[in-house]
């Protein structure tokens, strides 16, 4: 109990730092109001901007109306959208599941790609399956994901004209999105699964495993990887970010009905109080995925719960 209270606690801190960013976001370029109103203010007349000032909060001390801000926060009232003319937070709700779906999508595609690509060149170092998982996990670690998204639109919507190259509604619509945001994660993981588990084969525990004459198969799944799956957890769990910050620009190249889609627009149009709902929900998800895998390492290691 005193581990997960500890995790618990740092997940709390996290939250409330990526708050204070969002909240600061209105001020780090000027005054709010002006930003707020943008040209319209050059149609107003002084008493009526300072009377938006007033209405905004921006009058008051900025700590009163960083309290105002998580006051309304914790009870998910993150004021209106000034575009769409509805809560903030019915906005960002309404494109968290696509988001969702894709983070899913692609988080599964690449613990399926990647495992049994890095357990397959564990298993045979230097041969020919071996060097072409290197190179294709070089390549999906060099490439950038918005040059990847371009590429794969290119080939298979313009040129095959196999799948749809933007927007949602069918399976064939989530492929290309789903294969870019997971191409680096697929990499990563791939050479992580593979030098962990290099490491782990030269271990005694596992030369006394073979001499006691247990199966390859039962000495690999049963006592390699296993004890190589505390550093890949780890991984994953960064990848949860990773593939929930990456959903920003794979949904604006692959038009994704998403929270990322849905910030960037709101940033354009200088929609705040979306993007601060979006910011800070994204932070929450992020924070809770990663309170689990602290509570997971526990389960692989039961020394790290009596360690910390």
């Amino acid at each position: 109990m005193r581990f997960i209270i500890r995790r618990l606690l740092q997940s709390l801190i996290v939250v409330f730092g990526v708050s204070i960013i969002a909240f600061g976001m209105l001020f780090m370029t000027g005054d709010p109001t002006e930003i707020l109103l943008g040209n319209g203010a050059d149609h107003m007349t002084v008493a009526q901007i300072q009377d938006f000032r007033v209405k905004m909060g921006f009058d008051r001390p900025w700590y009163v109306q960083y309290a105002s801000f998580v006051g309304k926060a914790v009870q998910g009232d993150f004021g209106y959208s000034f575009v769409r003319h509805e809560p903030a937070y019915e906005v960002i709700m309404d494109k968290m599941p696509a988001t969702i779906q894709l983070a899913s999508v692609a988080f599964v595609l690449s613990l399926l790609v990647s495992i049994p690509l890095g357990v397959l060149s564990a298993m045979r170092p230097h041969k020919p399956i071996d060097r072409i998982a290197t190179v294709l996990a070089l390549i999906g670690q060099s490439i950038p994901s918005f040059w990847l998204g371009i590429l794969l639109i290119l080939l298979f919507g313009v040129q095959l004209k196999w799948l749809p190259i933007s927007g949602s509604g069918s399976w064939q619509h989530i492929i290309m999105p789903a294969i870019t945001l997971a191409a680096f994660p697929i990499a990563r993981n791939m050479r992580l699964t593979r030098s962990s588990m290099l490491d782990f084969m030269q271990r005694d525990f596992v030369r006394t495993a073979r001499a006691k004459g247990i199966s390859e198969t039962r000495v690999v799944y049963a006592h390699v990887l296993r004890n190589s799956l505390l550093p890949l957890v780890t991984s994953i769990g960064l990848e949860a970010g990773f593939l929930l910050g990456g959903s920003v620009i794979t949904e604006t190249i692959f038009g994704w009905p998403g929270v990322g889609r849905e910030i960037v627009s709101a940033i354009g149009s200088k929609d705040f109080n979306v993007v601060q709902a979006g910011v800070i929900m994204l932070a929450l998800i992020f924070a809770g995925v990663n309170l689990i895998i602290d509570l997971a390492y526990s389960w692989i290691d039961p020394r790290i719960r009596y360690d910390t």
